[in-house]
């Protein structure tokens, strides 16, 4: 469903959906500012308080940008005039965890896997073989 649509039913969910578009057009306009090698180390979280709040993936990252933030403040000021300030917040990304394929088969499975393998050898060879492969992979 379009959320637009939506939207237009419901007028405290488009006041979130068009906050939400200014809140990625500014977060793009900072990006903009920043230097190039540290734009994916970057999330624009908010401007509180006159402060506009950037959230840091690492800390080298959020080390140098404090270091060349008072060259850039002028431009983001620019941005909005709300933006007095600049807060550095270090917000580590969670690693993606490895997948790991805990799947076990029972013996009547791979029995029966094996058997319908057997089975479509004469008229089905590529799935008769992929089947074939399965049984060997999870075979104890």
């Amino acid at each position: 469903m379009n959320l637009k649509q939506l939207g237009r039913r419901d007028n405290a969910l488009d006041a979130l959906l068009q906050q939400s578009r200014q809140w990625q057009i500014l977060d793009r306009q900072v990006k903009q500012i920043l230097p190039a090698n540290l734009r994916p180390h970057f999330q624009t979280a908010c401007v509180e308080n006159g402060r506009l709040v950037l959230l840091a993936a690492n800390g080298m990252a959020a080390s140098r940008l404090k270091m060349i933030l008072p060259s850039l403040l002028p431009q983001l000021r620019e941005l909005r005039s709300d933006i007095e300030a600049v807060n550095v917040k270090l917000q580590p990304k969670t690693p993606v965890a490895e997948k790991a394929n805990t799947l076990k088969l029972s013996e009547t499975a791979l029995e029966n896997l094996e058997d319908a393998s057997l089975k479509l050898q004469g008229r089905h060879p590529k799935l008769a073989q992929a089947l074939e492969n399965l049984v060997k992979k999870y075979s104890r």
